[in-house]
């Protein structure tokens, strides 16, 4: 089930109402004659935007987006299926005019798949902080938090980590590391088939054969928590009725 958090109004409006009306003072802006291509296009996203519900989805986005041009933090021009639609362009979104380049809005939101909206945009690093404040202070400080990301123990780390704990000298296991192939989704068997060297050192003494056995147990399970750099949870009420929560014991970040 879907928790979507609404966007704040202060009229009687609904949120489709809002939305259709931001649309048509952005596409007044975006082109010199509105002919009928361009107002069937509009119709036809805000009726699917309607039908799915996603209206505040749309009125969020657009509002934390034109803070950040507002207030001269760079903004990507729009990536990805969501290039292609209408109402993305003509509300800020996206700087990407889909009639010009003949885009399809189906690739974005299509009713025959119902799928959330997935809007990617890019901040600048050094304004992106001053959009995730402005998010808080708008939805609530108990509302809004970065999305959680974990630093798993690959085949390398997790030798050097289970090589420090048995005590080995970290000159050998720095070594027996390094046999491991450089290369992308390396494991540890996948190493031992590629590296007879590696293959033998379970071997050579009962702590060795530990080192290994216990870096095989151990592979790919988590090994830290951190703040994702950008993912961030919007929610219509606490976090804590929605999702779990994790602490930061050095930054004090919630996420």
């Amino acid at each position: 089930e879907y928790h979507l958090p609404d966007y704040p109004l202060d009229d009687k409006n609904s949120s489709d109402d809002y939305l259709e009306a931001l649309c048509m003072t952005g596409i007044s802006n975006k082109y010199d004659t509105i002919n009928s291509t361009i107002q069937n296009r509009l119709k036809y996203e805000l009726s699917i935007i309607k039908k799915m519900g996603y209206a505040g989805y749309f009125l969020i986005t657009q509002d934390f987006v034109n803070y950040a041009k507002n207030n001269n933090i760079p903004v990507g021009p729009g990536r990805g299926s969501a290039a292609g639609s209408l109402v993305a362009y003509a509300t800020g979104i996206t700087d990407v005019d889909p009639i010009k380049y003949n885009l399809l809005f189906e690739r974005f939101l299509n009713p025959e798949r119902v799928t959330m909206p997935d809007i990617d945009i890019d901040f600048c690093i050094e304004g992106r902080e001053k959009v995730i404040d402005y998010i808080k202070d708008k939805y609530g400080h108990k509302s809004v938090a970065q999305i959680i990301t974990f630093g798993t123990m690959k085949a390398k780390s997790v030798i050097r980590d289970v090589g420090r704990v048995l005590g080995m000298n970290y000159g050998e296991v720095d070594t027996i590391a390094k046999l491991i192939p450089n290369e992308p989704k390396m494991t540890l068997d996948k190493a031992m088939k590629l590296n007879p060297d590696f293959l033998q050192v379970k071997n050579k003494s009962q702590s060795h054969s530990e080192l290994i056995n216990f870096s095989k147990i151990l592979e790919g399970c988590h090994r830290h928590a951190s703040t994702h750099a950008a993912g961030v949870v919007i929610a219509p009420g606490p976090l804590t009725d929605y999702v779990p929560l994790f602490k930061n014991t050095t930054s004090g970040d919630v996420a």
